[in-house]
């Protein structure tokens, strides 16, 4: 609500409200004119033109030419500008941090991966992560006008939006973690940072296949499995920023398969590409025969999902076993947030989807057979659309929310070379 009392913040406010507006209006057109803009909006057109040229002088908005003339003089096209300006965005995994620097386009510039090595603790990940952003920014040293807007990171994990930090997250086994003031001792740039899976869904909102659709799901398949919800356009963050732990809901009442979380019988512990790998080597150790023996040259806990999945592609019955169980948990998950959320589209991304088709027909099959069928018989079920870089474009769609409602513009918080 808007403080009456306050005369000049109202004005304040209604003029970023109006700054908002006009530039994401330039920035989804290809070309307008300040007319239109005024037309299209309904704002006065001097109101457009003064914030027009505060775009300009932000070097946010550049002019292009002219327009076709309908009766007077051609006007001048605007157009929104993504070159000079930059952001950095990481996809902390465990086991790789995988870093972008793309423009405000989401061109990607320049790539950087470097082994996570978790075992090393969470000092030791943050400064092998703020290597790799340093390296990014020293990509840009012999530009002559570049401006870092932020660095936008996706972490596996529990994140509490009110303390911003992670909580705890079960891939990592960090517990009560302050991402951002560890980054702070390497980079003054701002950080923002959350939930991988939410992230993702933040990319497809931004970038993807989100982009034609206001309600869908991203279920993200990788070391360990997480949702993110987007309704009506918007993430979905529950109380304290902790909704999603798709991974965690229990299937299985009985099971005596643990997960990292402590409890037993979870969708992770049972489809995850970490679950995948434990589950065959625990039979290869048992003495089944497999081809997977060879691929691994008799290591069997070197075992990973995508060996896994590559047997299984080759017709080994062990493989196909394994995956195929995983993949039918994962289906009746899906089924599951089908139902209860009505979703136009379910988005999968993460490291288990490099196996392909053998991952997507097995989940649609089951989907179809276990969703209520008058609202799932329009839904698809499709690959990210980043495959295994969405992780990243969602941390660059992080930041360049922030740019879009102008939270990362004063000089005192974006970083200058």
């Amino acid at each position: 609500m808007i403080d009456d009392s306050k005369p000049n913040a109202n004005a304040s406010y209604i003029n970023k409200l109006n700054k908002i507006k006009i530039l994401n209006f330039i920035r989804s057109s290809d070309g307008i004119s300040r007319a239109d803009i005024a037309k299209k909006t309904r704002l006065s057109p001097p109101t457009v033109s003064r914030i027009v040229e505060d775009l300009i002088e932000e070097e946010l908005v550049i002019e292009v030419g002219e327009g076709e003339s309908k009766g007077g003089r051609r006007p001048t096209l605007l157009e929104f500008s993504g070159e000079n300006h930059y952001i950095i965005g990481i996809d902390l995994g465990t086991t790789n941090i995988y870093g972008v620097l793309t423009d405000l386009n989401a061109q990607i510039i320049a790539e950087k991966k470097v082994p996570t090595n978790v075992n090393s603790g969470f000092h030791k990940v943050m400064e092998r992560t703020a290597e790799v952003i340093q390296d990014l920014e020293e990509l840009l040293s012999k530009k002559k006008q570049k401006r870092i807007y932020g660095i936008g990171m996706a972490v596996a994990g529990l994140i509490n939006r009110k303390r911003m930090i992670v909580e705890f997250s079960p891939d990592f086994h960090w517990h009560e973690v302050d991402v951002i003031a560890e980054l702070s001792k390497w980079h003054e740039i701002p950080i923002v940072f959350d939930n991988v899976t939410r992230v993702m869904a933040l990319g497809e909102l931004c970038f993807g296949v989100g982009r034609m659709h206001r309600n869908f799901i991203c279920v993200n398949v990788g070391y360990g499995i997480g949702a993110g919800i987007i309704v009506e356009g918007n993430p979905l963050f529950g109380f304290n920023g902790m909704a999603g732990e798709f991974g965690h809901i229990t299937l299985e009442r009985d099971s005596d398969i643990q997960c990292d979380c402590g409890n037993f019988g979870c969708l992770e512990a049972l489809s995850s590409g970490n679950a995948i790998a434990k589950v065959a080597q625990r039979k290869l150790k048992s003495g089944i025969s497999s081809i997977l023996n060879e691929m691994c040259e008799g290591k069997v806990e070197s075992i990973t999902a995508e060996m896994v999945a590559h047997a299984a592609k080759l017709g080994d019955s062990l493989a196909w076993e394994v995956f195929e169980n995983a993949m039918e948990y994962l289906g009746i998950g899906i089924a599951a947030l089908i139902n209860l959320f009505n979703p136009e589209i379910v988005v999968i991304g993460g490291g288990v989807t490099q196996a392909g088709d053998i991952l997507f027909d097995k989940v649609r099959k089951v989907v179809k057979a276990r969703a209520l069928h008058k609202i799932a018989q329009e839904i698809d079920i499709v690959p990210a659309t980043f495959g295994m870089k969405a992780a990243a474009m969602g941390a660059v769609a992080l930041i360049l929310n922030k740019v879009l409602t102008f939270d990362l513009l004063h000089p005192k918080v974006a970083y200058f070379y």
